[in-house]
């Protein structure tokens, strides 16, 4: 029920407050509030209420005053005032409190109630908390904690060491009787011991570092005792000083961000001078430009690793994320790089898994741990020391390790960009491999050459011990060059587990990263073989790309061989090479096109397969099982038909191979026995025979390869979209803070195209910290719509979205939600234990789990299950749509969000658990908003918004829409309650 100071208009209907004190022109530009021990009475209109300097300067918006608020004007600080400008049809009064005193005492005495309040008096202290709420407020420093007690009015409270407490609702006067508290949020109540009083808003928090008790009353009861005069005074003393604070503090804040975009420009200078560096001064190592950090040696750990892997971090700052993050993660978070905590078993320190971030000894001191002269060394980030890790040394670093996992550039990456990404780190073992590469082909080169001297000299010449002494050369020789194979072969494994974790992973990473619209426009299936992709990729190239180098290395020098021994025979080689290459070419593009076909169809097939398996019930229910066998059997007599039409291009690629050489020797032997006869010595005739085998055997095992490299290009293809679509947070993207939960929408349209008709049109609402908004409407109104802009996952075509006062389109959007709870009404429940469903990934305890059970209504429903909060959940789960509904919304109140988002997602519970819901979300003081159809549950919200074709055909409170029986909301309620009465629902006197 909802009491007002103001009635209609007319000399009888006033009240007795508005015929006390004097009526105040509006019609000037501002009106300050500057007498003391007088009341402000706003009877009509409203007015913005401003604190501006003494001596004239920024106005800085404190809030506004709404008909029916009183003020108590404060005395003047010491640099602000306060002043107030008059809306339309504003009005104001000035009421000396010595004349209210009076016709308190002889007027409304008569008519007080069993409470000991009369109807003016209940009006009078509502009016006084709608005046004192934003000047305390705006007076307010930082935000509440999210665990508290709630304090209500009328009762004691004792506070443990460590506790805090927040009102549960109103304007609430706190009386110290024992202990000390600190009055969170306001620099002028701050420490307070028995005997004294702080005054508190819904937004104002009381901390204890030790045992307290505290006594609660609100307005209506320190007015009925006959306190609130004195304490509403003491008020007005210290209001324009807290004010002052306040907006030194605000300034502060637009410095601080001012900074902060600052040193975002710095960061993205010093990461492309990273980049230059790395190229002038590819070996430097990072503790030469590492600034030492003292004070956090974590961010400094974090800093020498992010080096080793060409990575940049950002320090972190605020409570964005939640303070069940630990600090390595909460670096990782704010530089937008993704971390896994792995155990050290072993001799880990032998084993190259890249650069980690460790903890050493009891105090659990950060050190970076990294790889330098074929073992781990650990790295000091404060003195900078370097030791290597020994048996000794590692039995002193924990067992748990972070390892870091370096992202794809922000911009788009071709395929060149991608291959190289994924060579991180491999340059060394890159190096290995080219040289045991060329060791191993001039190696080869004797062979050709001996076979031409022991054939062409020493077998006719009888040199027997010459070619046993050769022939011994040759063995070793291959023995050293099958050596150099091996260092080459191990060095390639290293390459390709280095290739496949990197990439892999980056991969992933990115397809996190991309907006929501981009998941609409390619299916599930796709995405995921797309992604995993990767280490199809990786398998074909490790197995080919080796051959390839090794034996084209190999072709070329027995091709320069030729040329020493016969320019003629070289050239004819030549030919032979062109004629190959031409068929290759020719085949090989047609395969290609096969492929990329081939793979298409296997695409779709893994859509459909997953869809199929998804929906299998649906399809049951609509005796559809047949059609949907049809439809993927298609598809899969298509794949096998353009697999034999791959495999007969590969068959001739074989069979060509498989005749070419042989015909090509032929060719060589008619030609040096017809034209080119004497003019080569047998020796050297056998060493180009052997050299010209050789070298079209392995162009033969050149094409072998390629034909099977070929079939990556259709893979690269489809991971194109994930490699080129823009991210959703750039680099550029602003960190929002932590968030009070203030939302405005500024004249926001939104349309799904430009061809299509607006689903938005000139949208606009406010929400404060700790509001209950419901939006309602019709179907297709675009409620859904209006909760996606609101999370981001999709951009408006026009207008603004505001979170405490920031642009979402210029913030980090992804740190935006992490401070949200969502719960949507289709939310599928994860797989593992119901400990795990409502922790997630985080750290919090069974005992905060069980809290958040609570909340949701669910802890009986644990408590019943074999095995409590251990109890497995899996896709087959015998949960019900109720149980599911709670278990989603428990995992939402966990993180004690301060806003929270509701897509219909209590239509699966009954009354009493809704209401157990509600009044659990409500004592969060977190901003709620709520999408909802079944409109009964939120008749008590603070404000409804009621959509109808993409505008806001309505915003007002419950009882104010209930109240005009022309309005929407009021025809929605009646048409799902036509058997309630009118004094059932709520309503305004």
């Amino acid at each position: 029920m909802t009491f007002t100071l103001t009635r209609a208009a007319g000399p009888d209907s006033a009240s007795p407050l508005e015929r006390l004190g004097e009526a105040v022109a509006c019609d000037a530009g501002s009106i300050p509030l500057a007498a003391s021990k007088t009341l402000w009475l706003v009877t009509g209109g409203s007015f913005d209420l401003f604190a501006v300097h003494t001596t004239g300067g920024r106005w800085h918006h404190v809030g506004t005053l709404e008909a029916g608020t009183v003020l108590c004007a404060p005395i003047q600080g010491p640099r602000h005032k306060l002043v107030v400008r008059p809306l339309e049809d504003a009005a104001l009064r000035r009421i000396r409190i010595s004349e209210l005193v009076v016709a308190q005492r002889e007027q409304w005495i008569a008519h007080r109630d069993a409470d000991g309040l009369s109807t003016e008096e209940r009006a009078l202290a509502k009016g006084i908390d709608l005046g004192l709420a934003p000047l305390l407020d705006f007076a307010g420093e930082g935000l509440p904690p999210r665990d508290f007690l709630s304090l209500q009015p009328g009762t004691e409270l004792e506070l443990g060491a460590g506790q805090n407490a927040r009102p549960s609702g109103g304007i609430l006067w706190v009386d110290v009787l024992k202990g000390r508290i600190r009055a969170g949020g306001l620099a002028a109540f701050r420490d307070r011991e028995a005997g004294d009083s702080v005054t508190l808003s819904e937004q104002g928090w009381l901390s204890s570092e030790s045992y307290a008790q505290v006594r609660v009353n609100d307005t209506e009861g320190m007015l009925a005792r006959g306190e609130l005069w004195e304490a509403l005074i003491k008020v007005q003393m210290r209001a324009l000083y807290t004010v002052d604070r306040a907006v030194e503090r605000r300034e502060q804040v637009s410095e601080d961000r001012n900074t902060m975009s600052r040193q975002a420009g710095n960061t993205a200078r010093d990461k492309a001078d990273h980049a230059l560096h790395a190229v002038i001064q590819p070996n430097l190592d990072s503790l030469a430009t590492l600034s030492l950090n003292q004070d956090d040696p974590t961010f400094a750990a974090c800093k020498l690793v992010a080096d080793d892997l060409g990575l940049t971090i950002s320090a972190p700052g605020g409570q964005e994320v939640s303070g069940k993050v630990g600090p390595i993660e909460r670096i990782a978070v704010r530089s937008r790089i993704r971390t896994r905590t792995i155990a050290l078993k072993g001799t880990w320190w032998r084993t190259d898994i890249g650069p980690l971030v460790g903890h050493r000894g009891d105090e659990k001191a950060p050190i970076a741990l990294r790889w330098r002269s074929g073992r781990y060394q650990a790295v000091d980030p404060v003195t900078g020391e370097s030791t290597p890790i020994t048996q000794r040394v590692a039995s002193e670093i924990s067992e748990l390790a972070v390892m870091f996992y370096p992202s794809l550039p922000e911009q788009p990456v071709s395929t060149l960009r991608l291959l190289l990404f994924g060579l991180r780190g491999s340059l060394r073992d890159l190096r290995r491999m080219a040289a045991s590469m060329l060791i191993a082909v001039l190696l080869g080169l004797l062979i050709p050459i001996a076979t031409g001297e022991v054939l062409g000299s020493l077998v006719p010449n009888g040199e027997s011990e010459l070619i046993v002494q050769l022939c011994l050369g040759l063995v070793a020789a291959s023995l050293a060059s099958a050596a150099f194979l091996l260092l080459e072969d191990l060095a390639l494994l290293r390459v390709e587990g280095r290739f496949e974790s990197t990439l892999q992973a980056a991969v992933w990473d990115r397809l996190l990263r991309l907006p929501t619209t981009f998941f609409a426009r390619h299916s599930t299936g796709e995405l995921a073989s797309a992604a995993l992709g990767i280490k199809q990729i990786k398998a074909v190239l490790a197995g080919s790309t080796s051959v390839v180098l090794h034996s084209t290395v190999l072709a070329v020098a027995n091709f320069g061989l030729l040329f020493a021994y016969s320019v003629r025979l070289a050239l004819l080689a030549g030919v032979f090479l062109a004629i190959s290459t031409a068929v290759f070419v020719f085949l090989g593009v047609r395969q290609m096109r096969w492929q990329s076909k081939s793979l298409e169809v296997n695409y779709r097939l893994s859509n459909k397969v997953f869809q199929t398996l998804r929906g299998l019930a649906k399809l049951r229910v609509a005796a559809a099982q047949n059609h949907a066998y049809a439809d993927w059997a298609a598809d899969f007599v298509r794949g096998k038909d353009y697999q034999k039409r791959i495999a007969h291009y590969q068959n001739l690629i074989t069979a060509f191979n498989a005749g070419y050489v042989p015909l090509c020797t032929l060719v060589l032997y008619l030609i040096v026995a017809g034209s080119a006869v004497g003019q080569l010595s047998a020796a050297q005739f056998l060493a180009c025979s052997t050299a010209f085998s050789i070298m079209l055997a392995s162009m033969m095992q050149v094409t072998n390869s390629i034909t099977s490299i070929v079939a990556v290009v259709p893979m690269f293809r489809r991971l194109k979209p994930v490699l080129t679509e823009p991210l959703e947070v750039s680099e550029d993207s602003a960190v929002p803070g932590e968030l009070s939960g203030k939302i405005e929408v500024n004249h926001l349209s939104f349309g799904y195209s430009e061809d299509a008709p607006p689903v938005m049109t000139d949208v606009s609402f406010s929400l404060e910290p700790g509001e209950f908004v419901a939006i309602v409407g019709p179907s297709g109104c675009g409620k859904s719509t209006l909760l996606r802009l609101l999370l981001g996952f999709e951009k408006p075509t026009s207008g603004t979205i505001l979170y405490d006062g920031q642009d979402l389109s210029s913030l980090d959007i992804a740190a935006v939600r992490r401070q949200c709870g969502v719960v949507l009404q289709s939310a599928k429940t994860p797989t593992g234990t119901i400990f795990q469903a409502i922790a997630g990934a985080q750290n919090f305890s069974v005992e905060e789990a069980w809290e958040a059970a609570e909340m949701a209504g669910l802890r009986e429903d644990i408590e019943a299950m074999p095995m409590g909060m251990h109890t497995v959940l899996s896709e087959s789960a015998t949960l019900s749509g109720g149980q599911r509904q709670r278990l989603v919304i428990a995992q939402a109140l966990i993180r004690r969000p301060r806003i929270l988002f509701f897509d219909e997602a209590t239509s699966a519970l009954d009354n009493e658990t809704q209401r157990v819901v509600t009044d659990s979300t409500k004592r969060l003081h977190a901003t709620r908003i709520v999408i909802a159809h079944r409109l009964s549950t939120v008749l008590d919200a603070d404000k409804v918004i009621v959509l109808s074709e993409g505008r806001v055909a309505e915003c007002d409170s419950p009882a104010e829409l209930l109240g005009d029986p022309n309005s929407i909301f009021h025809h929605l309620v009646r048409r799902q309650m036509p058997e309630a009465q009118p004094d059932a629902l709520p309503h305004k006197e």
